[in-house]
Formats: structure tokens, sequence, C-alpha cells
């Protein structure tokens, strides 16, 4: 079977004048090429790689929107740790949650909780006190958290977290501090030294009243930075936050911020919390209540 050949007039006009007549007359196995149909066959095939690379990119840019939707609000999370690995769960409380019914909301799926108490320096949780007042009398074991400032001297830090949550820590969860960067600080290197030695403050502070060392919050980069290579930590319970993947098997966490997209009911402000993970089982979970005997 012969195959055919597209010859344009410029082509065949050359044949033409190359043989003798009568030599290349029959141009049966050729077809002529038509060079504007050519053309329009062109553009179709660019216009159809253009749609189809316009509508590839929306529908990329669909499914980027619509993970982010999903993710914003919580129907999706980068971690979700199995509840048979992780029996013991509870959310840190604040402010923003608004009023909580505390009876109503202890008795949901949540094991314990942190109450957000002070900040820095000077600053309380506007909603503490009532937090505290009210929360105490439920069933769920409770701890106390403060948002350590690494530039503000960490002894001052301590006494006013000491002032504002009480002497007496019995019964109740040890207390926390989330050493949290602010600003361009959660960027750039900040000042190891001084954020180490204010730490170190806050730290023979806390165990002085209460007894026991304080659970420091951080991420993984503010673990490795500022408290492993220090021995002046050694013995103080780690809370690792990390939202995308569960924390470094190297890292001996206790507790593990695994999303900030959680939903409760019974309380007023439309608020998604951050939920933590224990590392353990309940004789793990009893090593964080404060005994008698330290105080």
């Amino acid at each position: 079977m012969s195959k055919k050949f597209r010859l344009d007039r410029d082509a065949r006009r050359r044949i033409d004048n190359e043989f003798p007549e009568g030599v290349a007359e029959d141009y049966s196995n050729y077809d002529e090429y038509d060079e504007e149909q050519e053309q329009k066959s062109d553009r179709r095939r660019r216009r159809t790689a253009r749609f189809v690379i316009k509508l590839t990119a929306l529908c990329l840019v669909l499914l980027t929107v619509m993970t982010c939707v999903l993710l914003y609000t919580g129907y999706i999370w980068f971690n979700e740790p199995r509840k048979r690995d992780y029996p013991y769960r509870g959310p840190i409380i604040d402010a923003d949650m608004g009023k909580i019914g505390w009876q109503a909301f202890s008795q949901q799926n949540i094991q314990f909780a942190y109450i957000t108490a002070t900040k820095g320096k000077g600053y309380v949780d506007e909603r503490f006190e009532y937090n505290k007042k009210n929360g105490e009398p439920t069933d769920l074991p409770l701890g106390y958290l403060h948002i350590f400032e690494p530039k503000q001297n960490g002894r001052a830090q301590a006494e006013h977290f000491i002032s504002t949550v009480g002497n007496k820590m019995t019964g109740r969860l040890i207390p926390a501090a989330e050493i949290e960067y602010s600003g361009v600080d959660r960027i750039i290197n900040p000042d190891v030294e001084n954020s180490v030695e204010n730490l170190k403050e806050f730290v023979a502070e806390i165990e002085s009243q209460y007894g026991v060392k304080p659970m420091l919050l951080c991420r993984e980069k503010e673990y490795r930075q500022l408290i492993l290579p220090y021995d002046e930590f050694e013995g103080c319970p780690i809370w690792i936050d990390s939202i995308f993947t569960e924390p470094d098997k190297d890292i001996d966490w206790t507790l593990w911020t695994y999303t900030p997209r959680a939903k409760y009911r019974y309380y007023d402000g439309d608020k998604y919390v951050d939920v933590a993970v224990l590392n353990g089982a309940e004789s793990d979970f009893k090593k964080l209540l404060v005994p008698k005997s330290v105080q």
C-alpha cells in the first residue's frame, strides 16, 4: 500500500520543472498542501492546548482553595492521632472562647484542659478568674498556662504567674509555660543566650514555689535551640507544638499539640482551639498531677 505525501503548489511546480513532460503529471499519490487550512489547524491546536492549561490551572486553584477552607474550618487536619493510640487529650482554654459552661463542657470527649492564666510580666487572661472559679469544681483535671516572653525577666514572669494562680497547686496539672516568640523573632535568630537565662530563672522560681518543674511548650526549633542543650531543663516535661507532622522520634515528649482547629460545644465564642494529646496512658497522666508531698 503506497503512502501519500502532502505537497504545496511550489513543490509541485518544482517537480514539473525538474522532470520531463508527462513523467510527473500523475499526482494521484500526492495530496495538495493547503497552507491556509494547515494554519487554521495549527491555531486550533494552540487554542486547545491553552484551554487545557487554563483548565488545569483553574482546577489546581480550586483544589487549593477548597483544601484551605477545609483546613480553616477544621474539617481536615494535617495530623489526626487515633483515640486508641492517644486516649488522653485536652484543649487550651483562653478568653477568646468567651463564657464556658464548665459542667457541660467538661463532660465532652476530653480528659484534661490547660487554662491560659498569664503572659509576660503583667498580662492576665481576661477570663482567667471566671475559668478558674467555674472549672475547678468539675471533675476535669486542670492546669494553668503561662505565655513566656523570652525577652522579659524570667523571675518576674514567674512571680506574676504565682501571684495570679495562687501559691498552691496540689491536685492540679503541673504548671506549663509556652515559649512564644513574636514578630520577626519567629523568623530571625533571637538572642538565644538571654532567652535561655530568662527561662532558667522562670523554671527555678516555679520549682521553688510548687516543688515541680514546669512543662515547657514550644516548637521543635525552640526545643533544640533553648532547652535540649542545657542541663537546667532536665526533668521539665516537654510539650511539642507541631501541627504538620508528628514530633520527631528522638524527642521524649509528654504532650503534643496536633491541631489548632478543633471545636467543642458549650462556649460562647466561635473559636477554634488548640488540642493536645498525652504520650502515654493513665499511669503517665497521673505523673502530671502535682502531689501533696511536694507542697
